[in-house]
């Protein structure tokens, strides 16, 4: 780093600056109509209060806070439902008798349209969270809400971070190697490059949240750690929410902490495309035993692993399934159980508690609250980024800019072909934003007689793996109170009697590896508008995992089986699995989810059919590399943060030898 960088005179503590709080996003008849619909959708319960005002008042802050097309189309949803009683009652929703109003949501609940069930859970999600994050509800179930906040140190490398919100004026710094983004990928390519003597500056689009900010609430988790909120939305044949972070760290502060290399089918399918012999599982090995020391990665303890662990071994027993404790890259967890939502204690050793702070103590700087607008490419090569800081105290964006040898883009696989697009770059084949996998998911609920207490120890701790080879990994997905809410699209008396049966409530889930491909492309304003569509394939391993997730609770001796799935909302017995194995499912009767993107700067050596080359450097521009998800080639049917780290290992090195 240039030693007359103006960096030094805007020294951040390494805290983040708390968000305000936003205005309500609702007018008075909106309101209205949401309350009618709160009223009816989540009634009193024997002990959990029903849903009114303070749902209502939730709903307006939060949609203050998403992007406008959202907000906008969750407002449109709000009087779609408002007027749909016109023609039927000649009165607006909001008009009729409480009774009468909980009738109307049922049908909508348990409509074969998915476009109206599509439309009250996009009502509904946010509307349950903010009535069930509240500490009365926690208490009744017996569950803790939030955690104290811990105290954090201060190291020496925070010194090395500044905070782009305390910035008042335009930056220009000189570097060897800027580095956008903090996720897996970019802290530990920055990592590796700072461990070379190189001058690395990281950029990152959030701010830098530590311990003290982590007490595992939801809310301010998503207000905070995720982008957009957690509103954004793959939309296609079916609506499927796609969770990634925004902050140090990226979807590392936010993921489950469970660490898997890649398997070797699909190493050796991507050989099979031309990709050189050492992306195989010796190839790679040594960068997987780099990362997985960094990271700390070990099974996980049975101590923390809850009542689920032992739940899903039991019924795998009765049935002949492999299953086991999964890996995961937290060596000291307590069992909190808030993973996604920031490790309190610093167990879970994402990026912003491992190679983050290990790049500053190596020399690197980081500069936080900093949107990259473009890529400076001049003669074909990449010479920097310009960025612009959040607004300061008059509301003017300070400017920076960075020129740089080399670029490394790792905004994620949701922002990245935004970047590079708006830059120019990656274009030759046409590939750019394409070719998205993002692993879909879905879970089956169940209710046992002895208590679970699915929010007391690790989230996803326990694995079924002996689908794998067919493309289905059943992993742990245990929710707090206010979360599972959520998870459950039924409404009225059966949503909280099942609400109050929380402490027995078990959570388990799976995920696909999806050969169904979806694009990222600019929406309106700066947020990513995501299309996918489910194919038959992926549809149908969908509805055969959900059987087998059926089987395994009835082995485990479940009392209740719940897949929720539409027309089979509860599996009883033989016969009832039979019917729901069956059944002609389509897309949209599965609660679908998503959480890791990948591919759509796909790696290769065809530029017809990628957007960079196996060294990660773009094929059309010299000098700019991808190391993130969206660099991974196609889906791969495990969790993918480690993979991600290996590649950006093996990328650093080269990029490293051509620097000189």
């Amino acid at each position: 780093m240039v030693a007359s960088s103006p960096l030094a005179s805007a020294v951040s503590t390494g805290s983040a600056s708390p968000p305000g709080r936003p205005a309500d996003a609702l007018g008075p008849r909106e309101r209205r109509a949401a309350r009618a619909l709160a009223e009816a959708a989540i009634p009193p319960g024997r002990h959990l209060e029903g849903a009114g005002s303070r749902a209502v008042d939730g709903l307006g802050s939060w949609l203050a806070g998403v992007p406008t097309t959202a907000q906008r189309a969750v407002r449109a949803a709000l009087w779609a439902f408002e007027t749909s009683t016109i023609a039927t009652h000649l009165r607006p929703f909001s008009s009729l008798p409480l009774a009468e109003r909980a009738r109307v949501v049922e049908a909508w609940e348990t409509s074969r349209s998915h476009a109206r069930r599509s439309v009250l859970r996009a009502l509904l999600t946010p509307i349950k969270h903010a009535h069930f994050d509240d500490p009365a509800m926690f208490r009744h179930v017996g569950c803790r809400y939030e955690a104290p906040p811990a105290r954090d140190e201060q190291p020496r490398w925070l010194t090395r971070v500044t905070d782009g919100r305390h910035v008042d004026a335009d930056l220009e710094i000189e570097c060897e190697v800027v580095v956008v983004g903090t996720g897996a990928g970019g802290a530990a390519a920055a990592y590796e490059l700072a461990s070379r003597g190189r001058a690395v500056l990281l950029l990152e689009e959030g701010d830098y949240h530590r311990r003290e900010s982590f007490t595992g609430r939801t809310t301010r988790a998503y207000e905070t750690l995720y982008r957009d909120r957690g509103a954004t939305v793959a939309l296609g044949n079916v609506g499927i929410p796609l969770w990634t972070g925004r902050a140090v760290g990226g979807s590392t502060v936010i993921n489950s902490g469970t660490c898997y290399r890649a398997p070797e089918s699909t190493l050796a399918a991507w050989r099979a495309e031309g990709l050189p012999g050492d992306f195989s599982s010796d190839g790679l090995a040594p960068y997987y035993e780099r990362v997985e020391a960094m990271l700390g990665v070990a099974p996980a303890s049975p101590l923390h692993v809850g009542a689920i662990g032992g739940i899903i071994a039991r019924g795998a027993d009765h049935l002949g399934y492999s299953h086991h404790v999964l890996a995961r890259n937290a060596p000291d967890c307590d069992g909190q159980g808030v993973c996604c939502f920031g490790c309190p204690t610093g167990a879970k050793r994402s990026t912003d508690v491992s190679f983050v702070p290990a790049a500053l103590a190596r020399g690197a700087d980081l500069v936080t609250a900093a949107r990259v607008d473009q890529v400076d490419l001049v003669g074909g090569r990449a010479r920097g980024v310009t960025a612009t800081l959040a607004p300061d105290a008059a509301g003017r964006r300070p400017r920076l800019t960075v020129r740089a040898e080399a670029v490394v883009i790792a905004c994620g696989t949701l922002m990245t072909p935004l970047l590079l697009d708006r830059s120019g770059a990656c274009r030759v084949g046409g590939q750019l934003g394409k070719n998205l996998s993002i692993h879909p998911a879905t879970k089956v609920l169940a209710l046992f007689d002895d208590r679970v207490d699915q929010w007391s120890g690790i989230p996803q701790g326990y694995a079924i793996d002996e689908f794998a080879a067919e493309g289905l990994m059943f992993e742990g997905g245990s929710l707090p109170l206010d979360v599972a809410a959520l998870g459950v699209p039924w409404t009225g008396r059966r949503f909280m009697d099942l609400m109050e049966e929380y402490a027995h409530l078990a959570t388990f889930g799976f995920m696909v590896k999806d050969t169904s491909r979806g694009s990222v492309r600019r929406g309106p304003g700066a947020s990513p508008l995501v299309i996918y569509d489910m194919n038959e394939r992926d549809r149908a391993l969908m509805q055969r995992g959900i059987g087998i997730l059926c089987e395994v609770y009835q082995r485990a001796g479940a009392r209740r089986v719940l897949p929720l799935v539409a027309g089979h909302d509860e599996v009883r017995g033989a016969d009832g699995l039979a019917r729901l194995r069956a059944a002609r499912l389509a897309p949209g009767d599965v609660e679908v989810t998503a959480f890791h993107p990948l591919g759509t700067c796909r790696l290769g050596v065809d530029p017809a059919r990628s957007c960079i080359g196996p060294d990660h450097e773009a094929h059309d521009v010299a000098g700019l590399y991808v190391c993130d998800g969206s660099a991974v080639p196609s889906s791969l049917g495990v969790n993918p943060q480690m993979t991600i780290m290996a590649l950006a290992l093996r990328a650093a090195e080269i990029i490293d030898a051509r620097l000189g």
